[in-house]
């Protein structure tokens, strides 16, 4: 199992999925493709762990908004002072069949199983996480997917709870 070091991630028209391109510890590169299925699965379990609630123990949408649009628009801020990662020739390519998420105090760590056999990891802190699931978002909507499950806090970064609505 590799440990990723740092990611980009891209859509492929031809391929209607995302290419996630990771520089490894080692030096290595590897191109992950994620189908969209396991993007909504991801959105589903990675939203509600930075929101601080879990499925079974949801908090109501009112206390939340204003809150998660300021940590996103925040988390933004700071995004895109890293290079992106390129390719080579002899990268790992490979389909992640599964995505395992273990929380950690400071984020998640989450684990890319793909065919043939691969495993690479990647920790994420709460900004970079936010950071991530904005991009996915962006090229969600660039493709066309359906944008029905993701938060507005990630969709619309600058938008709070209407008055009415705020304790």
């Amino acid at each position: 199992m590799s440990k990723i070091s740092r990611f980009s991630i891209v859509y492929d028209p031809a391929e209607d999925r995302l290419a996630l391109d990771a520089a490894t510890a080692d030096g290595g590169t590897t191109r992950l493709w994620i189908t969209q299925r396991l993007c909504r699965g991801l959105v589903g379990a990675l939203a509600p762990m930075l929101e601080g609630r879990t499925p079974d123990q949801p908090r109501p949408v009112q206390q939340q908004a204003a809150v998660q649009s300021w940590e996103q628009a925040a988390a933004m801020a700071e995004f895109g002072k890293v290079p992106g990662v390129r390719p080579e020739p002899q990268s790992v390519v490979g389909l992640v069949n599964a995505a395992h998420i273990r929380p950690v105090p400071q984020g998640v760590v989450l684990t890319f199983s793909f065919t043939p056999d691969g495993e690479r990891t990647v920790e994420l802190g709460g900004p970079a996480l936010r950071q991530t699931l904005a991009v996915i978002h962006r090229l969600a909507v660039a493709a066309g997917w359906p944008t029905d499950y993701w938060p507005r806090w990630i969709a619309d970064p600058g938008a709070v709870a209407a008055p009415d609505q705020l304790n």
